[in-house]
């Protein structure tokens, strides 16, 4: 019996043995090729003697992002981005991880300006109440590809690509150039707001170019019209170097498009294609298509901000805004009157009427609910549903916006250009009462 005994042991060692010998990759351990894994990154990430720039997409609202990163061996990082052109001013200093967390893993684990797509408060940085942008500070490694490194966020899916910077790009973005760019360009699209090109199948033909540079809804568009439709080619792009850098190529006809660039000599966009082709980009003095034809497949929302006052507001409507502020604020649960949208959907001819409220530092959503009527000359007639919990306990209070003017009146919408900066925004006017009159982004 002992000697099966020592036999069996035998056996089984030797089957352990074997197990821990199946487990090694080129004779390593999982956890030991981890870990080479992770300080391959880690040194990818620091030896960069330039640096990386960086382009980010996000996944509920805005568009693409473009950033500057340098790390170093103390896990600080230190950023720059392209929201607007104060903040591509400043240098910011934050931490980051290389950790495993199922896959090898970037995680930017201090606020960075990384974090501010993510800012559940509307006011702060425009997002969504709750969500911000749908954007992620903990990413996936994907994949490397030669100086290039391709990561999808955790919880949101937003793909963020790394690639190590020249030496011209290191001291394009950390130089005031950087803002310069991105000012030149806004200031450039707001004082030319109706912009186009040619048809290259006539050469006549004008394909509006919609360019949205603002943080919220980053996007570039081809529109076109076939008939009475709209026929649209859009996606999102970040700033540049040289310009603009379109996410994805984007269709116009035949052509696509992967950028734009800006010469500043000449105060000139030019499209650049899949091809190398350089297409210049010409203004136009008036719209080249209605509104109308633009609200569902370009536009979906007019947001109208959280003020007193603003361009496109008459005096009728900034004191009834006040008045129903005013009324919820002193009600029963005293609620904070914020920014308010307006979102279209064009297929099924309803209006959401969408309302942040603040109770404190507690962000809630009053919805009212609408279809609506349109007919000859772009007039809408509003017919009032139904609305969310939150929309009851403050309707008597929205009654000068709503019972006595949205639910009753007949609108015109139409563009209005902010006379402060160029800004291309939609407008509401009244029928019945023309001093009724409030604007808002087109988004």
């Amino acid at each position: 019996m002992k000697k099966i005994f020592i036999l069996g042991l035998f056996a089984l060692l030797s089957m352990q043995a074997c197990k821990k010998d199946q487990e090694l990759i080129d004779g390593k351990r999982p956890e030991e090729r981890v870990a080479e894994d992770l300080e391959k990154y880690r040194s990818e990430l620091i030896n960069s003697p330039n640096g990386w720039v960086a382009y980010l997409g996000t996944t509920l609202v805005g568009g693409g992002y473009n950033f500057y990163m340098s790390f170093d061996k103390d896990n600080k990082v230190i950023m720059r981005a392209d929201y607007n052109s104060d903040i591509a001013l400043e240098s910011v200093q934050s931490t980051y991880r290389v950790k495993q967390v199922m896959a090898p893993s970037i995680i930017f684990d201090t606020y960075s300006l990384l974090h501010l797509l993510q800012d559940p408060d509307p006011n702060f940085f425009e997002g969504d109440l709750a969500v911000g942008y749908g954007s992620d500070f903990e990413f996936e490694i994907r994949e490397q590809v030669g100086d290039t490194i391709k990561l999808i966020g955790k919880k949101r899916k937003a793909p963020l690509v790394l690639v190590k910077a020249t030496a011209d790009q290191k001291a394009f973005y950390t130089s005031d150039v950087f803002s310069d760019n991105i000012d030149e360009i806004t200031n450039y699209l707001a004082d030319n707001p109706f912009t186009y090109v040619l048809d290259p199948k006539d050469n006549s033909k004008k394909v509006q170019v919609s360019i949205k540079p603002n943080v919220r809804a980053r996007t570039f568009s081809f529109i076109s019209t076939n008939g009475a439709d709209a026929v649209i080619n859009s996606g999102t792009f970040s700033f540049s170097s040289t310009g603009l850098r379109l996410n994805s190529p984007i269709k116009n006809g035949d052509d696509a498009y992967t950028s734009v660039t800006w010469d500043k000599t000449v105060n000139k966009l030019f499209l650049i294609s899949t091809k190398g082709a350089k297409v210049e980009v010409f203004v136009s003095n008036t719209a080249l298509f209605p509104l109308e034809l633009l609200l569902g497949p370009v536009f979906s929302a007019v947001t109208v901000p959280n003020a007193t006052t603003y361009p496109g507001w008459s005096a009728n409507f900034a004191s009834r805004r006040a008045a129903a502020a005013n009324a919820i604020l002193t009600g029963q649960y005293g609620l904070r009157l914020d920014l308010m949208q307006f979102l279209f959907n064009t297929k099924a001819n309803t209006m959401t009427l969408s309302a942040a409220v603040y109770q404190g530092a507690n962000g809630f959503i009053a919805e009212y609910s609408y279809n609506y009527v349109k007919t000859a000359g772009n007039i809408f007639k509003f017919n009032y549903v139904s609305s969310n919990g939150n929309g009851g306990l403050i309707v008597t209070g929205m009654a000068p916006l709503l019972a006595q003017r949205i639910n009753v009146d007949r609108f015109k919408l139409d563009y209005f250009v902010n006379p402060n900066n160029g800004e291309i925004l939609g407008q509401f006017t009244s029928i019945e009462h023309p001093d009724f009159t409030f604007s808002g982004a087109l988004q």
